[in-house]
């Protein structure tokens, strides 16, 4: 983001400085909420406080944990509930997992896809620390239906990524709605699994009991947490 016109560049983005520090906000994102709710959240944040600046790394949702953990993020936002008790999470948004279907496969039609089905096709999947992959992998298991199964799995570390390997037929993707939405392309359709929505929260996160948070972080937090709440 563009530093605000009183605000020395140099200054605010030494985060060895703790002056400067204090008018950072390290934010570390999971690919959806960095793509979808991060952007506008920081842009009403910086227009009510040009003081402050958000400076914001997208990654995926085990990446948003270890950033906390290490002290090198002040705020975190996965798709997915963090392990372990020394962060704590708030829903913020939810989205729903669909599958990314290219246009004359046989998955591609108005039904349902069943998990038997789903186990037997080849799959463009994230990465293992994608909010995405686990949401959609214990949804499955919830159900009592899991897919285990020794299929071809194309592993691709975005969401636009993933739906080229998709439209260029490597296989039917796991994807959120909204990036199917916003990335989507002609060869490549929209369908579900059968049984209810697969749907998941998006998370703020946070450090438990974390009293380290400057000012410009601390009032970031109660923007979204207001947002959130509204």
């Amino acid at each position: 983001m563009t530093a605000p016109d009183d605000v020395d560049l140099d200054a605010a983005t030494d985060l060895d400085d703790p002056d400067a520090a204090a008018t950072v906000v390290a934010v570390t994102a999971s690919s959806i909420p960095g793509e979808f709710l991060v952007p506008e959240l920081a842009e009403e944040f910086t227009a009510d406080q040009p003081a402050y600046t958000v400076d914001t790394v997208v990654t995926d949702s085990a990446g948003v944990f270890a950033a906390l953990r290490d002290g090198s993020a002040d705020v975190g936002f996965a798709g997915a509930e963090p392990d372990g008790d020394d962060l704590d999470a708030m829903v913020v948004g939810a989205d729903e997992i669909v599958l990314a279907v290219p246009r004359g496969h046989a998955l591609d039609g108005d039904e349902p896809v069943t998990v038997a089905a789903l186990a037997a096709t080849p799959l463009v999947e994230r990465e293992e620390g994608s909010g995405t992959r686990r949401s959609f992998t214990d949804a499955l298991a919830a159900r009592g239906t899991p897919l285990i199964t020794d299929q071809r799995w194309t592993i691709r570390d975005t969401n636009e990524g993933l739906i080229e390997a998709v439209a260029a037929g490597e296989g039917v993707g796991v994807v959120s709605s909204w990036a199917l939405a916003r990335h989507g392309r002609p060869e490549v359709r929209t369908a579900r699994v059968a049984g209810d929505p697969i749907e998941r929260c998006l998370y703020l996160v946070l450090r438990r009991d974390d009293d380290t948070l400057g000012p410009a972080a601390t009032a970031f937090v109660a923007l979204a947490r207001e947002q959130a709440e509204a």
